[in-house]
C-alpha cells in the first residue's frame, strides 16, 4: 500500500468518527449560547462554533486526518518543498500573501501551509519507528472574516504562530501544530498502527505560551487519534477562556519517568473523550511547562471501558485550538516538546 492510499484510507475513517462525535457533543450546545457546529486532528480540522467544551462537528472532514501529512522528500529539518510562505503544501500558492520574513525558518500564511518533514530524535523517541515524518502545520479550517495565521517552524520544538482572530469569535478557527506519525511499514509495504502495548512507556514534555489576553480563547492540548481513526483522545493543559464541560472520571497520573503526579477529569463527547487537567472543570490547572504520562492516560482509558482493549495509535498532534485573540496578533509559541517512548 502506498503512503497516499494510507492516507486516503485514514482520512474516510476520521470522517466517520468526526460525524459520530458530532453527536455526542450535540447534548453539549444547550450549555453555551452559541450554535453548535464543527471540530475533529495532523492534517487537522477543528470545530466550526465553540459549544460547552467545545467538540461538536458539522462537516464530515476531519480535524486531524490520520496521516500527518503527505510525504515528501526534503533534507531533515528544512522546509519542504511546497511547505513555505504562501503554499498549500500541496503545490503553488494560490491566493495566501507571503509572511513577513523570518532568517532560516520555514514560514507560511496558507490555511493548510505545513512544513517539514523533520526528524527529531526527541520527539520520535525509541520504538515509534518513523523518521522524517514529523509534520508541523498551519491548520486553519473555518472561514471566518478578518481571521489570519503565520506559521513559522525551525523544528517541530521550535515553532510558533502569529494568530489575529476576531474579538468575541466563538468558533475554532484553526488548530497549529506539530504531528507525529505512529504507523510502522511491514514486509509487504503495509502500513499499520502500533498496538499500545508496543510501549512500555510514552511520556510527553512541553514548553509553550499563548501570550494569552483578556481576549484570549484558545487552549493548548494533544490530540491522539487510535484505532485507525475510530477513537479520539485530547489532553488539555493551558486554557483561556476554554468552555466548560462534565467530568465523567477523575484520576491522578505521574509519579515516575519524570512526570510529577496531577489530578485530571475526563470529559466525553461521542467518539472523542478529553483529559482536562485539574480534578474538575470548575477547578482546571493551566499549566504551559510540564510533562505527561501519555501511556499511562491511555491505558487507564483502556481499563476502564473508555478504550478498546488491544488498542493502537497511529497519530499525535500538539498544538492550540484557536477561536479568538481579542482582534489582535498574538504570538503562540512552542518552546520545546519531546516524547520519549520505551
Amino acid at each position: 500500500m502506498t503512503r497516499l492510499s494510507r492516507s486516503r484510507a485514514i482520512r474516510a475513517a476520521i470522517a466517520t468518527a468526526a460525524v459520530i462525535a458530532a453527536a455526542g457533543c450535540a447534548q453539549q450546545a444547550s450549555l453555551d449560547a452559541s450554535p453548535a457546529a464543527s471540530m475533529t486532528m495532523g492534517t487537522f480540522q477543528p470545530h466550526l462554533a465553540r459549544i460547552a467544551d467545545p467538540h461538536a462537528t458539522s462537516s464530515a472532514e476531519p480535524r486531524h486526518s490520520a496521516s500527518p501529512t503527505r510525504t515528501r522528500k526534503a533534507t531533515a529539518g528544512k522546509p519542504a518543498t511546497g511547505s513555505t510562505a504562501g503554499s498549500s503544501g500541496s503545490g503553488p500558492a494560490t491566493s495566501a500573501p507571503p509572511p513577513p520574513a523570518e532568517s532560516g525558518v520555514c514560514a507560511t500564511s496558507a490555511t493548510k501551509g505545513e512544513c517539514g518533514p523533520y526528524s527529531d530524535a526527541q520527539i520520535e523517541g525509541l520504538g515509534s519507528g518513523n523518521q522524517d515524518k514529523i509534520q508541523v502545520g498551519n491548520n486553519m479550517w473555518a472561514t471566518v472574516s478578518g481571521a489570519s495565521s503565520t506559521l513559522y517552524a525551525s523544528s517541530p520544538a521550535d515553532w510558533h504562530v502569529i494568530a489575529d482572530m476576531p474579538a468575541g469569535n466563538t468558533s475554532i478557527v484553526s488548530y497549529p501544530s506539530l504531528s507525529v506519525d505512529f504507523h510502522l511499514e511491514n514486509s509487504s509495504g503495509n502500513w499499520y498502527e502500533q498496538p499500545l502495548t508496543n510501549f512500555k512507556t510514552m511520556t510527553s514534555s512541553f514548553s509553550e505560551d499563548m501570550d494569552a489576553t483578556g481576549g484570549t480563547s484558545a487552549w493548548a492540548a494533544y490530540d491522539i487519534w487510535l484505532n485507525d481513526g475510530a477513537n479520539e483522545v485530547m489532553i488539555q493543559h493551558d486554557f483561556a477562556d476554554n468552555g466548560a464541560c462534565t467530568a465523567v472520571a477523575t484520576a491522578t497520573f505521574g509519579g515516575s519517568n519524570g512526570v510529577p503526579a496531577q489530578e485530571w477529569h475526563l470529559c466525553k463527547f461521542g467518539s472523542e473523550q478529553v483529559w482536562k487537567l485539574g480534578a474538575s472543570d470548575s477547578s482546571k490547572v493551566s499549566e504551559q511547562s510540564g510533562s505527561v504520562d501519555i501511556l499511562s492516560m491511555l491505558t487507564w482509558m483502556e481499563n476502564h471501558g473508555d478504550l478498546p482493549q488491544g488498542s493502537t495509535i497511529g497519530l499525535l498532534g500538539y498544538g492550540w485550538e484557536i477561536a479568538s485573540t481579542g482582534g489582535k496578533s498574538e504570538d503562540f509559541q512552542v518552546k520545546s516538546f519531546s516524547i520519549a517512548t520505551s
